[in-house]
């Protein structure tokens, strides 16, 4: 079984990827052969830098190389020679004009390659269709994963400019998580910035550590040695001067000239050259000395693409032996053949020359070949990818069929399918209302694939009036998208007001989905909440991916009500037993447990839902990273969080949603702050603060300040802490207080700059928050805030009893900062009280889990109070120091009994990473195996 796309199911390309000699659509040369294989003059420099590349991978270090160039110059024919010259095992997939439209198309036949080296072939990838490009790229590295032997390899993305946007994002995606493996990557493209790659794939070309070969003009030098090598006798150096100024050194056309125009001709001084441009022409001529068997096969091959099979290509061309006709095409380099056992495939040899043919097809030829392919093709992709072809101007049956699988991809969550199938059914709909209709769908699944400058392309290019309820939604989800939310809050009101529901509850749900987003955005739960129900009541279908029900639980979260939340998903099972199509529900589940205090609960849910995603829309796993990576910073397992955060981040930059990113640097930031990594906090910050959009959301706003304020303290600033977190006073914030706890930090700033009444203030308003919904942890972080400041006013008897009524509630709650924090405050004020062993006990606690969590400032100053107690402390053992928080999180989950593979997985990661990180933590931890991590593992307090 082969890995299938949900919007590619045509015919697999198939190959199997070999030793170079072997490999598909790579020819071998030998002596005297002048094929394609041998088409190469000079580059000795880049071949050396080749060389090089695949030696650093052959060492354990991934590389990735971009080759750009004009059209012409040599590029394939480079990456040829090398791998002629390097026999190890290579998978080579090309970018296709004819698929440039069709999602996922180059990235399935790179997983045929890979899936066919899979020991005994099997599915390289679990059985579910592919979501968007974060599932597939997810899917990669697993397969690279199961490679078995761990060899050397080679990855060529040719003609990468001609590829379809999710298979470069995808490709892109699973290339960035590449560390320890011995895979080396040539990616083949005219131009590394060209503006129409998805910006993930320039991104990832223009990296630091992408090596970039761009390939000019040959030399004259290298033109005497092409001309050696096709023409009977070497040519006059002026001729092949005249050669190489003719051509301005492009070696395509070079070659074409030397082996299409006489050589008496070309060695004369004085007889004129076709000029470059006319390279169809030569094309055309090769065609032409064909007999009509061979050009009915090179034309309907055109048809189909830079490769296929040769019996299709003879069905479509009604050809009945076609041996024949593929020898006279391949004699005139026209054609080229793909040997694999069970196959006989055929392709072009150079897209120029497919292009050449193809576009020479008359209009009625061209119509009546892709017609007859449609009725070929069983595949119901296939097949409508060939009618819309054979289209000429609107069709409604097709617009029709279109949408309706443009439909059932959206509804399954695969937004890349639905987009490019809702934008064809526009184009084949009448002008009127039904075209808009399919243009808004199709912008719909653009702005929940990210792409929201497409989106904003056919939003513009409506009819509908602009007031209209359809060009309203759209306009606002862009709006949204793009962090406009008071516009997007203007135009999705207004859509909601002249929908008409009875009509068309489809788009009614829509806009009260995103109104019910909104409200989540400006921290109006209750408002939410009632969007989500009205859009819940408008139609009882699930949409896969979805967010509606995730939105409806954190509506109920904020205002307080997260038992509510907790008790509506009742029949949700235990986490290892939700299915798939319930992963928003555990999502919501595991934040409102998370919220009440349930850290343990709520992060076996988030766990599960960060697993499940992986097969799921990019904001539901980004969703997921992020509330886990929230979950493990409170439970203590920070190196953890820090992972999760980062990979939310990193996943919605790759996938071009930048949007959803904000939030979680911004409490990535938090984790560092706290760490005193202050360079990396602002980094963060920096990166948060960069993203948001003209009117950013609430709950981003108070992350952001409260990461600054931690930062400020890490300075010893407490006066900015103030400056900071004021501001969220006047705001409408949640009425959850362990929604995103910062009023304590404040209260703490206050006490500390003297300004002991606002520090009242905040103190009464955080007791109303927390006694409304009972939430020890809030309880307890106002009883130790509230103690400090009955300290500071002379009043021991009170504050002793503040802080050990806030020990009561602390203890209930897993959360080890806040308990060490209450242990650091405490052992002061009995420092402060002369109770000085008592403070000394307490301060060791503090110390040593401030300590194991990496809190440097906080364990800093358990050192001063301690001294002051004459208790000096020498440094805390932890992990910590010997291991990277990635060698960390890894080893924690190899303790827990994950496999390898399972452990990639769940941190995005390929196999041979996973076991680098593991090698060096056994070098690091004197170690031999994993069944040693669990006793040097010890839990965090």
């Amino acid at each position: 079984m082969t890995v299938r796309s949900p919007s590619v199911r045509a015919a697999p390309h198939s190959g199997t990827a070999t030793a170079a000699p072997d490999l598909s659509d790579t020819r071998t040369a030998g002596p005297g052969d002048t094929g394609p294989g041998c088409e190469l003059c000079g580059r000795e420099h880049e071949l050396a830098v080749l060389d090089g590349l695949l030696k650093a991978a052959d060492g354990g270090t991934a590389r990735l190389v971009a080759v750009d160039g004009q059209a012409g110059m040599g590029k394939t024919a480079l990456v040829r020679e090398f791998l002629r010259r390097h026999p190890v095992p290579a998978y080579r997939v090309c970018g296709e004009e004819t698929e440039s439209a069709l999602p996922y198309g180059a990235f399935v036949r790179l997983m045929d390659r890979l899936t066919a080296a899979l020991p005994g072939g099997g599915p390289g990838v679990p059985p579910q269709d592919l979501a968007d490009p974060f599932v597939a790229g997810s899917c990669l590295l697993d397969v690279l994963g199961r490679l078995e032997d761990g060899a050397l390899r080679v990855i060529v993305f040719d003609d990468a400019q001609w590829a379809d946007a999710p298979s470069l994002e995808s490709v892109a995606f699973a290339l960035r998580r590449l560390r320890a493996d011995r895979i080396l990557t040539v990616v083949v493209v005219r131009d590394s910035a060209h503006p129409g790659l998805p910006e993930s794939t320039r991104r990832l070309l223009a990296d630091d550590e992408t090596e970039r070969l761009t390939l000019g003009p040959l030399d004259v030098a290298d033109f005497a040695r092409l001309g050696a090598r096709l023409l009977p006798a070497p040519l006059p150096p002026r001729a092949v001067t005249r050669l190489h100024d003719h051509t301005g050194g492009n070696p395509l056309h070079a070659r074409a000239l030397l082996r299409e125009v006489p050589a008496d001709v070309l060695a004369g001084p004085e007889a004129s050259l076709p000029a470059p441009r006319s390279y169809s022409l030569i094309v055309l001529a090769r065609l032409a000395r064909c007999d009509r068997a061979a050009q009915d096969l090179v034309a309907a091959a055109s048809v189909l693409g830079m490769h296929c099979d040769l019996r299709q290509a003879a069905r479509l061309a009604g050809i009945a032996d076609p041996l024949p006709a593929v020898e006279q095409s391949i004699a005139q380099e026209l054609l080229e053949e793909r040997l694999a056992p069970g196959t006989h495939r055929v392709s072009f040899p150079h897209p120029l020359v497919r292009a050449s043919v193809y576009h020479h097809l008359g209009p009625m030829l061209r119509t009546e070949l892709h017609s007859r392919a449609a009725e070929a093709t069983a595949d119901r992709f296939g097949a409508l990818w060939h009618r819309l072809r054979a289209a000429d101007g609107t069709d409604p049956d097709l617009a029709a069929e279109l949408a309706a699988v443009a439909d059932e991809e959206a509804a399954a969550g695969r937004w890349s399918s639905a987009a490019t199938l809702a934008r064809h059914a526009s184009g084949m709909a009448a002008a009127g209302p039904e075209r808009d209709r399919l243009a808004v769908a199709a912008a719909d699944a653009l702005l929940s694939e990210g792409r929201a400058d497409e989106a904003a392309a056919l939003i513009g290019a409506l009819s509908a009036p602009a007031e209209s309820a359809r060009h309203r939604y759209a306009e606002g989800h862009l709006a949204f998208v793009r962090g406009n939310t008071t516009d997007a809050w203007t135009l999705l009101t207004d859509a909601w007001e002249h929908c008409d529901k009875a009509a068309d509850p489809a788009l009614a749900r829509r806009v009260a989905e995103r109104l019910a987003m909104l409200c989540l955005a400006h921290c109006r739960g209750a408002e939410a909440a009632c969007w989500a129900e009205r859009a819940t009541a408008l139609t009882t279908a699930h949409v896969a991916g979805g967010t509606l029900r995730y939105c409806h639980l954190v509506a109920l979260g904020m205002t307080g009500a997260a038992e509510r939340g907790v008790a509506l998903t009742g029949n949700l099972p235990a986490p290892a037993l939700v299915g798939p199509e319930d992963a928003d529900l555990l999502l919501g589940r595991g934040m409102l447990r998370v919220w009440s205090d349930d850290l343990e609960g709520g992060r076996d849910d988030l766990r599960a839902a960060v697993r499940m995603t992986r097969h799921g829309p990019v904001p539901l796993r980004v969703l997921a990273d992020t509330h886990l990576g929230q979950a493990e910073f409170r439970i203590g397992r920070w190196d953890e969080a820090v992972l999760h955060l980062g990979a939310g981040c990193s996943i919605a930059t790759d996938a071009g949603q930048s949007w959803l990113a904000p939030h979680g640097h911004a409490e990535l930031a938090l984790v560092l702050a706290l760490r005193d990594d202050r360079e990396g906090a602002a980094a963060h910050l920096a990166e948060a603060r960069c993203a948001l959009g003209a009117t950013p959301d609430i709950p981003t706003l108070m992350a952001i300040a409260r990461s600054r304020a931690c930062l400020a303290v890490a300075r010893g600033d407490q006066q900015e802490v103030v400056r900071v977190l004021r501001p969220l006073l006047d705001l409408r914030t949640p009425e959850e207080p362990a929604f995103l706890p910062w009023h304590d930090l404040l209260a703490h700033a206050q006490l500390a700059v003297g300004a002991y009444e606002e520090c009242a203030g905040t103190l009464a308003l955080l007791d109303e928050l927390a006694l409304a919904t009972g939430r020890r942890s809030a309880l307890a972080a106002a009883a130790r805030e509230r103690g400090c400041l009955l300290a500071a006013r002379h009043r021991p008897d009170a504050a002793e009893r503040a802080f050990r009524t806030g020990w009561e509630h602390a203890t209930a709650v897993a959360n080890p900062f806040d308990r060490a924090r209450l242990a650091l405050d405490f052992g002061i004020f009995l420092r402060r009280t002369g109770r000085r062993a008592a403070a000394t006990e307490s301060l060791l606690a503090a110390h040593r889990a401030f300590g194991a969590l990496g809190a440097v400032w906080f364990a800093d100053r358990c050192v001063g109070e301690l001294a002051a107690c004459g208790q000096p402390v020498g440094p805390v053992p932890a992990v910590l120091p010997l291991l990277t928080p990635q060698e960390l999180a890894v080893a924690r989950l190899a303790a827990e009994g994950l496999t390898n593979r399972r452990i990639a997985l769940d941190l995005v990661l390929s196999v041979k990473t996973v076991e680098y990180h593991l090698s060096h933590t056994y070098a690091k931890l004197g170690i031999g195996s994993r069944t040693e991590l669990p006793a040097k593992l010890a839990p965090k307090a």
